[in-house]
């Protein structure tokens, strides 16, 4: 006699834990490093948090835009748009030209930045008074965002969008967390 199984696979998945929790821990790692002062990475693991913090603002954005609008939620458009949607769908009021959605439009500009990155030319003669910072030459204009402050800002104001986003739409938090189970039989023949 030979045994059949049937296997039942219920799972609801939410990315936006994984990638919240990814931006926290660099975050975390990134902090802990400036007060220590042991300064090796630092700038690698805020440049991790930071982008972390991105794709998990457009992942919680999609989340909720899923929960409240279903097959209507246009998945492909920008985060703008998208944060625009909700806002009008759930009458919040925040404005692009505060925070928190001001340090979101700074974020997902230096995301798009790192994501789309083209070779930035520099070449320029100056004469000053001052012996100028050399290396400063050397740096990206994205490497203005990879600060502590900018990197705590961000995580901030992405708990308040998130907040907000949740309490506008009626979410409850349980409700954003990935959960499921299987259950196994076996079927005799």
């Amino acid at each position: 006699m030979s045994k059949k199984y049937e296997v039942r696979i219920t799972a609801e998945r939410f990315i936006h834990n994984e990638l919240s929790t990814c931006a926290w821990h660099f975050q975390d790692i990134a902090n802990t490093k400036v007060q220590s002062g042991k300064r090796e990475g630092l700038a690698l693991d805020m440049m991790a948090s930071l982008v972390f913090c991105a794709f998990s603002i457009e992942a919680k954005v999609n989340f909720v835009g899923w929960k409240t609008l279903q097959d209507g939620w246009p998945e492909r458009t920008n985060l703008r748009e998208k944060i625009d949607l909700l806002r009008k769908t759930l009458n919040l009021n925040i404005d692009w030209s505060e925070r928190p959605l001001q340090t979101i439009a700074q974020l997902k500009r230096f995301r798009d930045t790192l994501a789309h990155g083209k070779p930035e030319i520099v070449d320029e003669t100056k004469v000053t008074d001052i012996e100028p910072d050399v290396w400063d030459a050397l740096k990206g204009q994205w490497e203005r965002s990879v600060q502590q402050d900018f990197m705590n800002r961000c995580r901030e104001d992405e708990a308040a969008i998130w907040n907000a986003l949740l309490e506008a739409a009626g979410i409850e938090l349980h409700e954003t967390l990935t959960s499921g189970g299987h259950s196994l039989s076996v079927l005799e023949t």
